[in-house]
């Protein structure tokens, strides 16, 4: 498996003064991806400050793919001040809001953005224990999630990242020349809609390449036999989803994360069986 990061603090943080009164750390992990952050107090911050430290924090993002901010205790508006800090639309999952699962948002509260995943509400864990990356079944997924852990399960209950950079670099050159000019279907009807998406994209900052398939979604390649699809998608997967490209993350209470949706793909476990676990998720686009 993945790096599992039991104990958040102390990562050896480069200190960065970005306001006067407001110091965060931001400390790459010793993994494949991803980033812990430390100091930020949203509830404290007006929006021209916040908007001022989104800078660092979209550079980390670029970098890091993944962004933890443990403790965090964001409350639904913050976690809505920070989701609107890196896309201009949010919502609940698809672009219209709503969840091919049915789960609730919290409306009633004010915020339809925010998703809730209560294992409470008798939402079955095992379909997200499956490496996927979000709502690619549509014609524009979204670029991110902020994602707020409410209630930690007791034990268990982790979330691995995979890098897709790296996924893509770890292709030989035949394969990643071949599927650089592929297309491939996404989507699971007639629980989701469907899309098509090129299998190879470009960091929008770097121009590296990223793999874009996932176990959970895709599920063929335009133009191939369908046994020719399915051994080549097998190859893919099982080369994306190698424990040296990943990383995971414990849960605690209060945790809060940014993925990045766009390189990464995440495998929330399920091990947590009649335990409780309530997060929210807001889904980030740019539309």
């Amino acid at each position: 498996m993945g790096l599992s990061f039991m104990n958040k603090g102390l990562y050896g943080a480069h200190m960065t003064n970005l306001i006067s009164g407001s110091k965060i750390a931001i400390s790459p992990l010793p993994g494949a991806l991803g980033a812990v952050v430390e100091g930020l107090e949203v509830a404290k911050l007006s929006d021209d400050a916040l908007a001022e430290i989104a800078v660092e924090l979209k550079a980390a993002w670029a970098e890091h793919l993944v962004l933890f901010f443990p403790g965090a205790n964001l409350a639904p508006a913050d976690q809505m001040r920070m989701a609107q800090l890196f896309g201009n639309h949010i919502a609940a999952t698809t672009e219209a809001g709503g969840d091919y699962r049915n789960a609730p948002s919290l409306r009633d509260e004010g915020f339809p953005e925010i998703l809730v995943l209560d294992t409470e509400l008798k939402l079955d864990p095992r379909q997200t224990a499956v490496w996927h990356t979000d709502v690619t079944f549509t014609d524009n997924p979204p670029i991110g999630s902020m994602f707020v852990m409410e209630i930690a399960a007791t034990s268990g209950g982790d979330t691995m990242w995979s890098n897709q950079i790296k996924a893509f670099n770890s292709l030989s050159q035949p394969i990643q020349e071949f599927i650089s000019g592929l297309d491939a279907n996404h989507g699971r009807p007639p629980l989701t809609g469907t899309a098509v998406h090129p299998m190879v994209r470009e960091h929008h900052v770097t121009g590296e390449k990223v793999l874009f398939v996932n176990r959970g979604w895709t599920n063929s390649i335009v133009g191939l036999k369908p046994l020719e699809s399915m051994h080549l998608l097998e190859v893919i997967n099982q080369t994306a989803e190698r424990p040296e490209l990943q990383i995971r993350w414990k849960w605690t209470s209060g945790d809060a994360a940014l993925w990045d949706n766009r390189y990464t793909m995440h495998y929330a476990l399920n091990d947590y069986r009649g335990q409780r676990r309530r997060a929210r998720r807001a889904t980030i686009y740019n539309v």
